[in-house]
């Protein structure tokens, strides 16, 4: 009996200790904001919610076009789930591609007053290969190209911000951001939603070789 409780303790310790980790991506998007009662960035990103990528579980958070509470939400997501990638979409009205955005600026203007943050690098640098990621995307049929100015607005600030967090706390964390279009219903120049999430899930793919 004792060796038969042996062997069943053994035969356990893999399922016990190592069926069920796997990797954090963390998946961003905002809340709809001025003119746009729908936001693709926040669709694309609960349409991946939950799903794998390899041995990745994607989870998403949908940001309120906030500064600070879109930032401390990103925080509490970076403590919480301990992803070791971040990728923070945002919805660019007038894109007709993906853009995938390299640099982000140390500036921040909401309802015409712009600010900057004390101490913070004047940019900040994804280290998510955009080239890569864009000949990727191409290869796949769609429109992609590497951006180097996200704006001032509302993605720039959480792009940098979180660059600026994971620089600062020295965390092993690839954190990056993509525009999408419009929806095709939004606009003529737009993307099916289906297109999008399988472009994302290319990017991210590519982000990980």
């Amino acid at each position: 009996m004792k060796k038969l409780a042996i062997l069943i303790a053994i035969l356990l310790v893999p399922i016990s200790f190592g069926g069920n980790e796997h990797e954090v991506i963390l998946v961003t998007g905002f809340e709809p904001f001025g003119e746009w009662e729908e936001n693709p960035s926040a669709m694309v990103a609960m349409a991946l919610n939950g799903s794998f990528i390899g041995n990745a579980e994607i989870v998403s958070i949908i940001l309120p076009v906030d500064f600070n509470q879109s930032f401390e939400k990103i925080k509490d997501a970076i403590e919480k789930y301990k992803p070791f990638m971040i990728i923070s979409l945002g919805l660019n009205g007038k894109a007709r591609a993906i853009h995938i955005e390299k640099i982000a600026l140390n500036i921040e203007c909401n309802n015409g007053r712009c600010s900057f943050i004390k101490n913070g690098r004047l940019i900040q640098i994804s280290p998510l290969p955009a080239f890569k990621i864009c000949n990727e995307l191409r290869s796949h049929g769609y429109k992609a190209k590497p951006s180097f100015f996200a704006g001032t607005y509302a993605c720039n600030f959480i792009f940098y911000s979180t660059l600026n967090y994971i620089d600062e706390n020295e965390l092993d964390i690839k954190d990056g951001f993509i525009h999408v279009p419009p929806l095709k219903s939004q606009r003529r120049y737009g993307m099916e939603l289906n297109d999008m999430v399988n472009a994302i899930k290319i990017a991210i793919k590519a982000s990980m070789e």
